[in-house]
């Protein structure tokens, strides 16, 4: 299901006018605010590239507009992108601005605010509140209240299996409480420049009001994948832990990565790797997946899906972005 469109065009004027100034956006640091390049104080020219100006585009793929240089088929989705990293190339891009229901995408955001503020190897205590769902059907790693974890340990929790219950978790540790956490998210988000998103929980559950897009999903993405930590998780097919039960007892879990690629349940075509992603859904949102591929040769490509009518068609989509370019 489609959002209506309520577009922050800010991101977008300073993304093209960083294209058309510099022609890829190569620059120096230097400006604090980079919304503000247009600023006729900064004295910028156009053509100039010794401005001294370090621009928010920098190294990212930009696109106002729809792009198929591949001419592959996501018609079953709602928004998709393929960008190769090393060349900040906009493969294809389909819908990436239009605000979509992300579900537990939202959890890249989730970890990438754990491993920037909380101490890993730092011990919490679930709360019953963590652990308490109005609907049925939710994912979680089974936490209890009073069971004693690491922010490393809830960490794969969150990320493997997509628990639930690991996110409200680590958002009461790194924040207080999940709302107090929304907020973190959304600030965080700004400063990406994710400005088409608004998040209220660390989930990724339904709420109307609760929603992201492509562009702003890559954003955040390509600000956890700067993390060893983020990637080592994305990249493991299955973790097994130790942790601590309220009357003391030791706890054995084993969790699995949702995501078929990592886990080696979908096929990849000859020559390329998946590195690493994170999946979602809900019936809503209906299928998503966020994933880091790398081709023979070490170039890295993210594949973006939101709103996949079947999870088998996701992956075939995907497939269809690496077969064209391998």
């Amino acid at each position: 299901m489609k959002l209506t469109s309520r577009r922050t065009m800010a991101l977008l004027t300073a993304l093209v006018l960083c294209a058309a100034l510099l022609g890829g956006c190569a620059g120096v640091s230097g400006l604090e605010d980079a919304f503000a390049a247009d600023d006729p104080a900064l004295g910028v020219l156009s053509g100039s590239t010794d401005s001294g100006v370090s621009y928010y585009a920098e190294d990212l793929c930009v696109t106002a507009e729809d792009v198929d240089e591949l001419s592959v088929d996501t018609s079953e989705s709602y928004g998709a992108c393929f960008f190769r990293l090393d060349t900040a190339e906009v493969l294809y891009a389909n819908n990436i601005h239009e605000q979509l229901y992300p579900a537990s995408t939202t959890k890249i955001m989730t970890a990438l605010l754990a491993i920037e503020n909380g101490d890993l190897d730092a011990s919490t205590t679930v709360s019953e509140t963590a652990v308490t769902f109005t609907e049925s059907g939710v994912s979680t790693a089974g936490l209890k209240e009073g069971d004693v974890l690491t922010l490393r340990q809830l960490l794969y929790a969150l990320l493997l299996p997509s628990a639930n219950d690991a996110a409200n978790v680590i958002a009461e540790m790194i924040a207080g409480s999940t709302e107090a956490f929304a907020d973190m998210m959304n600030a965080r988000a700004q400063e990406i420049g994710a400005t088409n998103s608004h998040f209220v929980n660390p989930n990724g559950l339904h709420d109307e009001d609760h929603y992201t897009t492509v562009y702003d999903l890559y954003l955040i993405f390509q600000e956890a994948i700067q993390y060893d930590t983020f990637l080592d998780i994305i990249e493991t097919e299955s973790f097994e832990t130790t942790y601590t039960a309220a009357d003391g007892t030791a706890v054995e879990a084993s969790w699995s990565n949702s995501d078929q690629f990592t886990s080696g349940g979908v096929s990849l075509p000859e020559g390329f790797t998946a590195i690493g992603g994170k999946t979602g859904t809900t019936s809503v949102a209906r299928s998503c997946l966020v994933q880091l591929f790398e081709d023979a040769e070490g170039q890295q490509y993210v594949a973006i899906i939101l709103g996949c009518s079947e999870r088998a068609i996701l992956y075939q989509e995907m497939q269809s972005f690496l077969e064209a370019v391998g």
